[in-house]
C-alpha cells in the first residue's frame, strides 16, 4: 500500500506536484494568520506594532521558497527525488518554525500607559526588562494575571519625569516595561481623565480631524478618552473605553502632516 501510494506520488506532474505544495503551505500559512490576528497582534496592532512585518517573512518562506523549490526540483521518476522532496520540507519546516517562534517572541502582551502615552510592549522587551529588574531584587509581575485581555491593558501611575530619567541613567528598563510598577488600566480610570488630550491638541497634532470622525463611530454609552499612543510601526491616538478598561480604536497620524500643522500655527500664519 505504502509502495503504491510512493510510486503514485512519484509520477505526479510538475505542476500538479506545484500545486499540492502551494495548497498545504497555504493551509499552513492561513493558520497563522488567524493566531496573528485573533491573539498575537488583534486588530489595527496587526499592521502598527509588528504583525504584518511578521506575516510577510513567513509568506516569503511558506508561500513562495518552498513551492518554487518543488517546482525548480522536482522531475517525474527522478531517482532521486524522494530525497530530493525530503530536503525541501525539513528546509521548509525549519523555516517557518524559526519564523513562528520569531513572530511569537515578538507579540504584543501589553499596551502600557506611561510617560503620558499609551506605549505597545513585546514579549520579548518584557522577557529582558524583567529580567533586568530581577538582578535588582525588584518584585515583577504578571501580565496575563494582571489583565487576561490579550493585550493587557495597564498602566504606570503617576508621571515622575526627574525620578524616570534617574532610572534610565542607572541602566532600569524603560519606563514602560517596568513591570514592578504595573497597575491594570480599567482601575485607573480617573488617572487616565486627568491626562486625556484636549480638544486644542488635536486641532494641531489632527489637522485631518481622524480623531473626531473615529469618535463619532462610537456608542453614546461610551466613555472615551482621547490619548496619544506609540506603536513599532507607527504613533498617533487611542481611544480608551473607561468602562470597558480597554482600548477600543487606534488612530495612525502621519507625522510629517502634524508638523507641517504645528508649525503653521506656531508662525501665526
Amino acid at each position: 500500500m505504502v509502495s503504491e501510494q510512493i510510486s503514485g506520488w512519484r509520477t505526479l506532474s510538475k505542476r500538479n506536484a506545484f500545486l499540492i505544495h502551494l495548497a498545504l503551505s497555504l493551509l499552513v500559512f492561513m493558520t497563522l494568520v488567524a493566531v496573528m490576528v485573533t491573539l498575537w497582534f488583534p486588530g489595527e496592532l496587526f499592521f502598527l506594532d509588528g504583525g504584518w512585518e511578521g506575516l510577510k517573512l513567513v509568506a516569503l518562506v511558506d508561500l513562495v521558497l518552498g513551492p518554487a523549490l518543488t517546482l525548480a526540483l522536482y522531475k517525474p521518476g527522478k531517482k532521486d527525488l524522494l530525497m530530493d522532496m525530503s530536503c525541501i520540507v525539513a528546509l521548509q519546516v525549519a523555516a517557518l518554525a524559526y519564523g513562528f517562534y520569531t513572530t511569537y517572541d515578538q507579540r504584543t502582551v501589553a499596551v502600557v500607559y506611561a510617560e503620558n502615552r499609551f506605549n505597545t510592549l513585546s514579549n520579548d522587551a518584557l522577557i529582558v526588562a524583567n529580567k533586568n529588574l530581577a538582578e535588582r531584587k525588584f518584585k515583577t509581575q504578571s501580565v496575563t494575571e494582571l489583565d487576561r485581555k490579550k493585550p493587557a491593558t495597564l498602566i504606570i501611575p503617576g508621571n515622575d519625569t526627574a525620578q524616570q530619567l534617574e532610572d534610565l541613567l542607572n541602566g532600569f528598563p524603560l519606563t514602560h516595561e517596568r513591570s514592578d510598577k504595573f497597575v491594570v488600566a480599567k482601575d485607573n480610570s480617573d488617572h487616565l481623565r486627568s491626562y486625556a488630550v484636549t480638544d486644542v491638541v488635536l486641532k494641531i497634532e489632527d489637522p485631518k480631524g481622524l480623531v473626531k470622525k473615529a469618535l463619532a463611530k462610537q456608542s453614546e454609552e461610551a466613555d472615551i478618552g482621547v490619548h496619544r499612543f506609540i506603536a513599532r510601526y507607527g504613533s498617533g491616538f487611542a481611544l480608551f473605553d473607561h468602562n470597558s478598561g480597554k482600548i477600543v480604536d487606534y488612530i495612525k497620524i502621519d507625522a510629517e502632516a502634524t508638523s507641517t500643522k504645528t508649525d503653521v500655527a506656531e508662525s501665526g500664519e
